[in-house]
Formats: C-alpha cells, structure tokens, sequence
C-alpha cells in the first residue's frame, strides 16, 4: 500500500453508485418512479441481445465482495455480486435490497434509554445466485462471518459495529479484554529502535519521492513514521494474540453472539445501545455464496476465499466471464431475481480519462465517465452524445482554524470577504451551484430553505475587524502593533486553477483595502493536506467526500479525527452526540439543522459548490429511454441495470 502523506477524505459507507442527473435530451416522467416489477415476482424469461462497452479506469484484478477497494472493482463486483441486503432509493433512505427492509426494533429500559437495537433481515421470496441455488440465511451468516474474522484484512470495518460479541469473535476470547488493555499498555510504552525505523521510513520516502532524512527523527515528517511503526507494532501484538488463541486448533467463540439464524431465510442482528449508521454497516453487504466462496473454510483461514479474488461468483445481473487485456467480459444470468438482463453481455475497457469522450464518439464504448467541464458539455453536444450531470455526493469548502484565527470577529469579518456565486459560475459555469450550509446539498440533513449566511460585504467585514480590536492605521488593520495577516493554502498546482481561487485573489484585493494581508500559498496537495493534519493552515480550500449517513461526530465534535476547523463548541458536541443517539430521522434532521447553523456561526467553515459529475452515452448503442427515470446521487444509471438495453 503507498503511504502517502494524509488527504482530507470521508469513504462511503455504502457502494452505491452515487449519481444525480440533470438529463440531456431525454423526455421522460419527471415524477419520481420505482421499478415496474415488484421485487420477489416471478419474471419471465427475456431474450438478451447485444453488447455495451462501457469506458473505465483501471482495474487491480480484486473483483471480491471482501477484498475490492478501488471504486473500479467495486463496480465490477457490484455487478457479479448484485443487491445489497439493504438498498436505498433515490433520496437515500434505506429501502428493499435482497432481504426486505424492517425498521429497527428499539429495545429500552425502564428509564426509556435504548439498551438493544435489533435488525431483521429476511431474504426476498426467490432470489438465487446465479449457479440457480437458492440463497439462504447460512449464506448471510458466512458472510458475517468472513468480515468480523480474526485474520481478516480488508477494507470493510463491520467488525466496529457494536454487534454483541463481534470483538470477543474477532479475537476468538470470551474474556478478550484484559489482554487488549495490556496490548495497549505495550503500545502506549513503545519506543522503536533506528534500525526499526529506517526501512518504514524509506518507504516513506519512496512513496512521497522525498528524502530519507525527513522521515527519521528531527525530520519534519517522523510523526508520520512513528504513527506507522507504532500501529504496526500494535497490529502486531494483536496478530500474535490471535494467532495464539487460534494456535490449538480449538475455536472459543464459534459463533457471533449478535447474530441469530431465525430460520432459513431470516437473519437477526443486535447491537449494543443505538446507532444510526448501523443499518448501512449491517445492510450494505452483498451475500456471497457459502458453497463457492467457503470450501474449507476456517475460522481463521480465509485463504479459499481470497483464492476467488479474480473471479466473483454471487446473485447479480451479470456473471463474470473473463478478465483479459484490460477488458471484463460480464454476461447475462438468467437467474437474476429482479429480471434477466435485456442486454447480453457488458465490456467494461480500461479508458485513459482524456480519452474516455472520444472512445463513445468513435464507437470505442458505449457509455463512460469523462471530466465534467462546459468545455466538455460542447464537445458532447457538437457529437450528438446524449449525457446526464450528476450531483457529486460531496461539496467544496473554505476552511478556518478557529485555534489559528481565535478571534471569532475575525473570523466571520473574513467571512464576508468571501464572493463565492462569481468564481463559481467562472469555473463551472453550470455545471455546480453555490451551496448555504456545510454539507452536500443532496443528503436528506441538508436544510431546506437554507439562506445565505455571511454575504460578501466589505463594509460589514471591517465592522467585525474593528469589533475585534483592530485600527485602520496609516491604512493598516493594526492590533497589539501587529498587521492583520492570513495565511491561506490551496492546491492548485502552482497556477492556481481551482474553482475557489477566483474568491481568494478577490479577497486578497479587498482584505489589502481595508488595511490586511491575505497570503495565498498555491501547494501541492500533498503539501497541503500534510499542513492541514498539523494545523498549520489560518485557512485552506478542499473539498469532502460525503456518506451517506451525515453523521458529523469526526469532522465537527471537539475531539473528532478530522476536526481540522478546531471548532470547539459545547453546545455542538452535545447535539453531534443526540443525533447519534436515535434512529429517528425527523428528529436526527433536527438537530442537524441545529448543528449546521452553530458551525456557520463559529464562522469555521464557508461552504462553497455542489459540483457536478458527468456521464455520456452513445444514443446509437443504447436505448436512453431504458436509462432510470430521476437518477438521484443515490440513485444511478446502473440501478435497473437489468432493463438497460443496448440496440
């Protein structure tokens, strides 16, 4: 794995392909639609026909439902391994998936706090994988099973669900946590030698193309080595742990005590007290086959497993057929239990991105994902392409570190410096929107009605400067006899070309009137997010990947892991924590739109765009009109893939 130096990024809990269209060239219903055929129906057997190529990144080979990590493998084992136990429909709500949807059962105590929360997965009448074996409540078991494993190593972190005896499971221990505590004595007292330093750190180095030297101790990125080698050190210990416990050939813990098999087809799971994002943890797996995947398995040997890493096997659209010169062959399975697909096969050809438009003008592919710009839009119009703009699950921000900049006058006098809806329209043209509020403006937390909070205005930003203690002397912000200066980090790639440059040169043009200094530092991102992770930043541009859960706990709480603003508010912190608390969404809203209005307030935070991504088709391949009605971020092309047909 390359160990770069940190990015500011939030992963998705779900694999949902997260789109949302404004459509191109398409007369269709703008009614919010579902599927024409109930889930579970019997479907008729379909003659498919035809072939689509679609244009995408590259491939690492890893197409499991365990071990993929790119969102490029993901897709493809998306496609073989099909529905998630739970879905979600085009507003994100959790909905049917291969198992029906059960609202969470609260279990209170006498005082009315939830101490249990149990969820109930039952299969949908009929569905098999695709080999035509029925899928069964021992299937969703193993399932379970191979995620909270002790040896296992991918990227899913089910196992941190508070399902009741996960951890005693994973370190196959009923009695696991004194040996934990002591494991974290070890490490808390770890001090590594130099000679245990110096390959991680070369590897640092090598990753970063930087020196050795600033990875060793009294270089400027030890803490990075020192982070590594002591979370090796811990991973470790807990290896051996394991290792030991698993070393007599004698399974402890068996079993998940959280997990029930109600009977063939129904799954119970109960975690400890509530929380609200557990439904995504618990339902976003897709159900692998126990038969294909589990021959000899082995609590604690997940070897047959990985051995099916390049070829996936489950209940999707598609099974996988082949994986040859940068092309994956998917063809039809019959047995797919929302309809056998209209379309026969699927050819997924790694693209470049600067040729992924010209692929699907030539005829190269079908459908692809190239770089949404107006630049592009024309290039697509003039071809004759049909394409669909998609909301980005995610939105850009200007930063403030409230510990840097610990005048809170300052902070919202810098506010209204900021004159985003310009620099917007100049960079995306129509292609994003100004958004209110700190949060992807597609997420049901999002205001309603939200307004504008700090508009741009000079005038009212030397009121809050002056309110601050600041003079206008000799045409200088003077306070304490120090000139008000800001310190602002962007990646731009040395030429400033990011869509919130335009709102730092005007702001450093305006700031200078009024008698302060903006520097703006145009890095590299790796520079800049290494700065941000030291707090060295007064104010930073980015941009945040969202959830599909707004929890806010690890960007906003006071001691969250991301909590680059140095907001620290009691009053946030609390209603962070109540909407952790409840699985009641109208109340989670709530508190949200509490949450949202302190953090402008705190003036930490200046969200700026909602950002548009981009997909084009070949009108002369595809049907568009066998496209999904009201794509959603949620909700994308691929969704009814199954009616999706190539002409």
């Amino acid at each position: 794995m390359k160990r770069k130096l940190a990015l500011v990024l939030v992963a998705l809990l779900v694999a949902t392909t997260a789109l949302s269209a404004c459509g191109k060239n398409k007369d269709k219903d703008s009614t919010t639609t579902t599927t024409t055929k109930e889930q579970g129906e019997v479907k008729d057997k379909v003659e498919s026909t035809g072939t689509l190529v679609i244009g995408t990144d590259q491939f690492n080979g890893v197409f499991s439902p365990f071990f993929a990590t790119t969102a490029y493998d993901v897709e493809i084992a998306d496609r073989v391994m099909g529905k998630y136990l739970i879905s979600n429909d085009r507003l994100g709500a959790p909905i049917d998936g291969i198992a029906k949807y059960v609202a969470p059962e609260e279990v209170k105590d006498a005082d009315g706090n939830i101490t249990k929360t149990v969820y109930t997965f039952e299969l949908i009448e009929g569905v098999k994988f695709s080999d035509g074996t029925p899928i069964t409540a021992d299937d969703i078991l193993f399932t379970y099973k191979v995620f909270c494993d002790p040896t296992y190593d991918g990227s899913a972190t089910i196992y941190t669900t508070p399902i009741l005896g996960v951890q005693a499971y994973k370190y196959d221990d009923p009695n696991y946590e004194a040996a934990i505590a002591a494991i974290a004595e070890k490490v808390a007292a770890y001090a590594p030698t130099i000679e245990e330093i110096t390959p991680i750190a070369q590897e640092w180095a090598d990753d970063n193309a930087m020196p050795i030297e600033d990875f060793l101790p009294e270089g400027g990125y030890y803490a990075y080595t020192l982070d590594d080698a002591t979370s090796r050190y811990k991973a470790q210990l807990e290896k051996e742990y394991i290792a030991g416990n698993l070393a007599s050939g004698e399974v402890k813990v068996p079993e998940i005590e959280g997990i029930k098999k109600i009977n063939d087809t129904t799954v119970e799971v109960t975690i400890d007290g509530v929380d609200p994002k557990a439904i995504w943890n618990l339902g976003g797996i897709q159900i692998a086959p126990a038969k294909y995947y589990g021959e000899g398995f082995k609590k604690g040997d997940l070897s047959m497993v990985k051995a099916k890493n390049d070829s996936p096997m489950g209940a999707g659209p598609y099974k996988f057929e082949s994986y040859e010169n940068n092309v994956i062959t998917l063809v039809t399975n019959e047995n797919y239990f929302l309809g056998q697909p209209v379309t026969a096969k699927m050819k997924y050809q790694v693209t470049a991105t600067a040729n992924k438009l010209d692929g699907v003008v030539r005829g190269d592919t079908d459908l692809s994902d190239p770089t949404a710009s107006p630049e592009m839009i024309e290039q697509i119009d003039a071809a004759g392409m049909h394409y669909e703009l998609l909301d980005n699950l995610g939105y850009g921000y200007i930063g403030i570190n409230a510990q840097r900049i610990n005048d809170l006058n300052v902070r919202k006098g810098l506010m209204h410096l900021m004159n985003r809806a310009p620099a917007v329209k100049s960079y995306y043209d129509d292609l994003a929107t100004v958004i209110e509020r700190p949060m992807s403006r597609v997420s049901w937390a999002y205001p309603e009605g939200a307004t504008e909070y700090y508009g741009f205005d000079t005038a009212k930003a030397l009121e809050y400067f002056l309110a601050a203690g600041y003079t206008q002397d000799g045409g200088k912000l003077m306070k304490d006899g120090k000139q008000l200066r800001v310190e602002v980090g962007i990646g731009g790639d040395g030429n400033m070309d990011h869509p919130s440059a335009p709102i730092l040169t005007a702001m450093k043009i305006e700031l200078e009137k009024l008698g302060g200094i903006l520097d703006i530092s145009d890095v590299d991102s790796s520079i800049l997010f290494d700065r941000l992770d030291a707090g060295e930043w007064d104010m930073w541009v980015a941009a945040w990947q969202a959830t599909i859960d707004p929890d806010m706990y690890q960007t906003y709480y006071s001691d969250g892991p991301s909590n680059h603003y140095k907001v620290n508010d009691a009053r946030l912190d609390e209603v962070i924590v109540l909407a952790r608390q409840t699985n009641d969404v109208s109340v989670r809203k709530e508190l949200y739109t509490e949450a949202l209005d302190i953090i402008m307030d705190q003036a930490v935070e200046m969200p700026v765009y909602q950002r548009m991504n981009l997909y084009v088709f070949n009108p002369n391949r595809i049907d568009i009109d066998t496209l999904p009605a009201d794509m959603t971020a949620f909700y994308g092309w691929s969704m009814d893939i199954q009616t999706l047909q190539a002409k």
